[in-house]
């Protein structure tokens, strides 16, 4: 293709990819956004927000506000951190920042703003792409374009965009490894497929795992399905790939490998449910939200003569097989690296059934009239006979814009196809595409209305709601702003509306987070060792301390914002230090050094077997460490005091451990008695276990403490039963649920009355911190020969410590947090982060990079 034609690919991409976004674009006027009211409104801006902000200061790599602190290359290269989209983004914002053409990209009204841009652009960018990827199979261009547009405009592309936008990136690497593919089996040329490889394990390990799965049967095919005598052996073609893969690994790495480190960091609970091999989840003709069939494709297939020419055979295979996939559970959790099933990776059955139609297209005049008459007739009664029997069986759904568009596609190209059947008038066949064209753009602007905008509830998603109090709202910053930050490192506890990423929204430093990726070593923190419910359980987040003071005060809560219309407890030693006419802004008093030192070393597993207070008590006056730190053993000051209350159900029975409750909420009463006046805060620590493995989500209440517990069924379950409760110390305390049957065991009870921690903040002093992004700078005098430095910044791989110019490990303290040995006297600490293998994987990619060009110098020789 020549410029000019160039050029014209990519204005009609624009303007195709543009029109296919109208209704969102049209929203946009309106002040609704392309944005999911999930994930899209509770991760996909928080991070792009975020990361604009880290980048923009030049941090890479890790940051102190993502939740307690964390690697953002890693743990967030699942999202955007390494998204070749992204970056170009932050390019183009940055820059017209800087000259001033862009305004406040700080705000996450920005990037909800942005959000359908940026989608069109991409998609522009998937159309051009996937165009010239077709030309190479030799297609005609407007059949290679309307393949492209079926290929990049898919529905799927729309759901991806919407909900979890960096997912629709992987629409731009698919065509790239194809074409990868065809370079060396056709031209003995490796370097596409090398290209393709690096962009696609550098942009996403969760989709160049899935791509990687599809250019593998692509490949395997191509083995047995030639197009010409002239391609490289089989054995050649594997002597091409094995390398050229290796070097695309290579150039990659540097991204892939602490990405996937992050990953396999992660705690998860395995998908133990059944998963079946088949099932018939929807209907791909009219009415699927994952992958619909163009009647061009059905009526192509119809066409014996066709399979005589190897491309379109290789790809109506790939089509069958696809959407046999799309009908298997089994394969999509295959897809979805075995674990519970998804159809995420259906946009590669759109891809092969728009290759498919674009070959069928190109070849319209090699097909014998008779075939083309069957394949008319067989068009026609499969679309006319769904069609009817779904007005019957679903009528709603059949009577939708959607289905409407697809029925009428459908007669339409039959027609079209039956007009063609004396003659050869190439401007009829190309007014087919053109048709096909509009229609398919009324069909993506029809599906975002329907499936997206109306049943996906992106109706939420509007200018009004991102500044409500249900996300960011001025009376929420009102107070937040007046925050004076005294420690290095002080932090709020603040979620508007269970949204764990609500600090990198308001931009300040909290104790939450929502990442499919976190430190596993945070997590276990939270759901084993200390036990500490965060008001609602869900994998892949973390919340709060559970309003237990001495958590607060060891890792740097200085304040805590509270809703009037939906008071929250508040912890012991927190005092109001301010309100407005909707929050009030409390205080912590007893908040302790961001820096601490001790001798007194305990042993991780000695302690196991003691109480989560008891833990509390042990990293207030020591550290916990591994045992071969251990220095001295633990003497427990409290005691658990179940065997001394009486215990009365409520609302139901309760008998060796089996609670069931027959009242619409029903329980159980400990009666603790009389409480003595040191008496603050009780724990409750127990065993509960819905007993129903279909009841759904349910509430748990214990006295003023407020927490929902997932349904067994549900995928985002964290599998842990065992939970602590922190409430004021009362007379009774009440434990709540819903109507059903549970298993109710391992109760203890535990009084705290704060003492330790308010004589640790008394002995307590400050150090001085430097503390910037990856680095962490302190200078202390250790006078009284403590033999550990601990941090409040949790413990990851990639940190590294030199202490008075010596590298000297890192240490895990308090079960997932820094710490260092300390020398006697002057201790300069510096404290540095990297991503995971960074530095190494750094010198393969130029390795990869090296021997690639070698490679191609050497064959030119």
């Amino acid at each position: 293709m020549n410029l000019k034609k160039v050029l014209i690919l990519v204005s009609l991409s624009l303007g195709v990819a543009f029109l296919a976004h109208g209704f969102f674009l049209y929203q946009l006027v309106n002040g609704q956004f392309m944005v999911g009211p999930n994930d899209g409104t509770a991760q996909m801006l928080p991070f792009k927000q975020f990361l604009y902000s880290q980048f923009s200061q030049g941090n890479f790599f890790y940051s102190h506000q993502f939740g307690l602190g964390g690697g953002i290359f890693s743990q967030l290269a699942y999202y955007f951190s390494t998204s070749t989209v992204f970056f170009l983004t932050f390019l183009v914002v940055f820059i017209g920042e800087w000259v001033h053409l862009v305004q406040n990209p700080d705000d996450i009204l920005f990037w909800a703003n942005a959000a359908v841009l940026v989608n069109s652009l991409r998609l522009t960018l998937v159309i051009v792409i996937t165009t010239f990827v077709l030309r190479y199979f030799k297609i005609a261009f407007p059949f290679a374009f309307l393949g492209a547009v079926l290929y990049g405009a898919s529905v799927m592309y729309f759901r991806h965009a919407s909900f979890w936008e960096f997912f629709a990136d992987a629409y731009l690497w698919l065509p790239l490894l194809v074409f990868g593919v065809e370079k060396i089996i056709r031209e003995k040329k490796p370097w596409w497929f090398i290209f393709a490889v690096a962009l696609s394990i550098i942009n996403n390990f969760y989709f160049a795992y899935m791509n990687f799965i599809f250019i593998g049967i692509y490949a395997i095919l191509r083995f047995f399905i030639k197009f010409s005598k002239e391609e490289v052996s089989i054995k050649h073609q594997l002597y091409t790939y094995i390398p050229a893969t290796t070097l695309g690994f290579f150039i990659g790495s540097f991204a892939f490998v602490p990405a996937v480190y992050g990953f396999l960091n992660n705690q998860r609970p395995p998908f133990e449910q059944s998963i079946e091999w088949f099932d018939f989840h929807d209907e791909i003709f009219f009415t699927s939200r994952y992958l619909l069939i163009p009647a061009l494709f059905i009526l192509f297939i119809c066409c014996k003569s066709l399979f005589r020419y190897k491309p379109f055979l290789l790809f109506s295979l790939l089509s069958c097989l696809f959407i046999l996939f799309h009908y298997s559970p089994m394969i999509g959790s295959i897809f979805n690296g075995f674990s519970a099933p998804q159809y995420r990776f259906q946009y590669m059955g759109s891809f092969a059934l728009a290759a498919t139609v674009a070959i069928g297209l190109s070849r319209f005049w090699h097909i014998p009239k008779k075939e083309k008459v069957l394949a008319i007739g067989v068009t026609a009664t499969v679309y006319i006979g769904l069609f009817i029997s779904g007005l019957i069986t679903d009528r709603n759904a059949f009577l939708s814009i959607q289905a409407l568009t697809l029925f009428g596609t459908a007669m339409v190209t039959v027609l079209i196809i039956a007009l063609l059947l004396n003659g050869r008038r190439k401007s009829l066949l190309y007014g087919l595409v053109g048709i096909t064209l509009v229609l398919h753009i009324g069909l993506t602007n029809a599906y975002q209305k329907e499936w997206l905008y109306e049943r996906g509830d992106l109706q939420a998603t509007s200018a009004e709601f991102l500044q409500s109090h249900a996300y960011d709202h001025p009376l929420q910053m009102d107070l937040l702003t007046h925050v004076e930050e005294d420690a290095p490192l002080s932090r709020i506890e603040w979620v508007a509306d269970f949204r764990n990423n609500t600090p990198l929204v308001q931009d300040f430093n909290g104790v939450s987070a929502y990442s499919s990726v976190l430190n596993s070593q945070l997590l276990f923190f939270y759901y084993t060792d200390l036990e500490i419910d965060m008001n609602r359980e869900s994998v892949s987040r973390y919340s709060g301390f559970g309003d237990r003071a001495n958590l607060h005060s060891l890792y740097q809560v200085s304040h805590k914002l509270i809703d009037k219309e939906d008071p929250a407890p508040v912890p012991y030693g927190f005092t109001e230090v301010s309100e407005n006419e909707r929050y009030h802004l409390f205080e912590n008093e007893h908040l302790l050094p961001f820096a601490r030192t001790t001798s007194t070393l305990y042993g991780r597993e000695q302690l196991s077997s003691y109480s989560v207070l008891d833990k509390e008590h042990a990293m207030l006056t020591g550290a916990i460490v591994d045992e071969e730190l251990a220095n001295e053993a633990f003497r427990s000051t409290v005691q658990n005091r179940i065997d001394d209350t009486s215990i009365t159900a409520i609302g139901g029975a309760y008998h060796d451990g089996q609670l069931t409750v027959t009242d619409e909420i029903g329980g159980i009463d400990i009666e603790v008695g009389e409480r003595q006046d040191d008496e603050v805060d009780d724990y409750l620590s127990f065993y509960l276990l819905n007993n129903s493995e279909t009841a759904p989500l349910f509430p748990l209440t214990v006295n003023e403490f407020e927490t929902d517990r997932k349904s067994r069924k549900s995928i985002y379950k964290t599998d842990i039963n065992h939970l602590t409760v922190r409430v004021e110390a009362s007379e009774t305390i009440s434990l709540r649920v819903p109507q059903g049957e549970y298993t109710l065991t391992e109760l203890a009870l535990y009084t705290e009355n704060y003492d330790i921690l308010q004589a640790q903040q008394r002995e307590s002093t400050d150090m001085q911190i430097d503390l910037d992004g990856r680095h962490i700078k302190i200078d202390m005098n250790n006078e009284e020969n403590d033999q550990l430095l601990m941090l409040p910044v949790p413990h990851e791989k990639g940190w590294e410590v030199k202490r008075n110019g010596q590298t000297v490990d890192v240490e895990k303290v308090n079960y997932a947090f820094l710490g260092v040995k300390l020398e006697e006297g002057e201790n300069e600490i510096r404290f540095s982060y990297l991503p995971p293998y960074f530095k190494p994987t750094l010198l393969l990619a130029i390795a990869g990079f090296l021997l690639t060009f070698i490679w191609m110098y050497a064959r030119r020789k």
